[in-house]
């Protein structure tokens, strides 16, 4: 089960912002030509709402039905992000730890400690390890309990990400991921194991395990439609490698991305699809699990407002629909949220 599912939060915060050293636009940009320190400081205030079963929300404790959607929850809370870098010029050499600049245009943020060394024909290589996400993560123990409250537990990840930019000055992009994840108090379907008259059985509950290793390949290609705007094609392939049959998944994600970037004004719009197919049938529902998910996601960024030199506003604004063949895992969700950075 794919990290993303836990809750909206963690749907949007999973895996970037604006560019170290200057946030001009979305696209990466060149390595800074004087050593020394850069990056961002931004507060986000978000709303967001969800119908997803495995969102964790206190207002989702409780589910009557397996055969339906969770209930609808909306939330308000606030949001920090920031990014420190510093720059060796002479060797073309950038250490960074927050939150990367050109990966939220696409809609991804996580939180990353890399480094990026750019070579002579335009490649920019990096390297990262992902020790957290920038919001605590839970998970159900079990979100198979029906008619009472669903107890919560942490989720524990960490990633490792590998990236060639720009690869001989084409504008093609690759990028390669693993993320392993795990529940702290894994309980998938106990509960039903425990009812009189379950048919399931304890080499089920094998097959609901959520632990996992999540392995990602991405392509890019940045075309240039004008010269203050960008066309980006993306296709990533994932494959969920989980403890649990049931839980096993490859999946393939398309999308584009259109960006606009003037001196003031940077503008992404993002639309994605997704499709996932599972490797066994899931105990619970009797059915090999397959999920079709379609998003749309656009930021406006606007730069030294009000004369505020090195200041921005950011406005936010995402809508996910996810359709499956067991009704349990279907959800629509959305955000809304505005921001305030500043650049040093």
């Amino acid at each position: 089960m794919d990290i993303v599912k836990i809750g909206i939060f963690t749907l949007f915060f999973l895996a970037i912002f604006f560019l170290p050293g200057g946030y001009p636009a979305y696209a990466q940009q060149p390595m800074p030509r004087q050593s020394g320190f850069a990056g961002y400081l931004e507060i986000l205030g978000a709303y967001t709402g969800s119908n997803s079963q495995l969102n964790t929300d206190s207002k989702n404790k409780k589910t009557d039905s397996l055969d339906e959607s969770g209930e609808r929850v909306g939330e308000v809370r606030p949001f920090p992000l920031g990014l420190v870098s510093y720059t060796f010029a002479d060797i073309r050499t950038q250490l960074y730890v927050g939150i990367l600049p050109e990966n939220v245009a696409e809609g991804q943020i996580l939180f990353e400690t890399g480094v990026r060394h750019d070579l002579m024909d335009g490649t920019s290589l990096r390297a990262a390890v992902i020790p957290i996400s920038p919001m605590e993560q839970k998970a159900w123990e079990d979100p198979f309990v029906v008619g009472q409250d669903r107890d919560r537990t942490n989720v524990s990840t960490w990633g490792l990400k590998l990236v060639a930019d720009n690869i001989g000055g084409s504008g093609f992009n690759l990028r390669g991921g693993l993320i392993r994840r795990q529940i702290d108090n894994e309980k998938s379907g106990e509960f039903l194991v425990s009812q009189p008259g379950s048919t399931l059985t304890l080499d089920d509950l094998d097959k609901l395990d959520r632990d996992s290793y999540l392995y990602r390949l991405t392509a890019q290609y940045a075309m240039a439609l004008a010269p203050r705007l960008r066309l980006l094609p993306i296709i990533r392939y994932i494959r969920g490698d989980a403890e649990g049959d049931a839980n096993r998944f490859n999946a393939l994600a398309p999308q584009l991305s259109l960006q606009y970037f003037s001196r003031q004004w940077q503008v992404a719009l993002n639309a994605s699809a997704r499709g996932e197919w599972y490797d066994d049938t899931h105990p619970v529902f009797n059915k090999t699990r397959e999920d079709y998910n379609l998003g749309l996601f656009a930021i406006v960024g606007y730069k030294d407002p009000l004369g505020w030199k090195n200041f921005r506003f950011d406005w936010f604004n995402g809508a996910f629909l996810q359709k499956s063949n067991i009704d349990f895992f279907e959800s629509t969700s959305f955000l809304t949220a505005l921001g305030v950075g500043y650049v040093f």
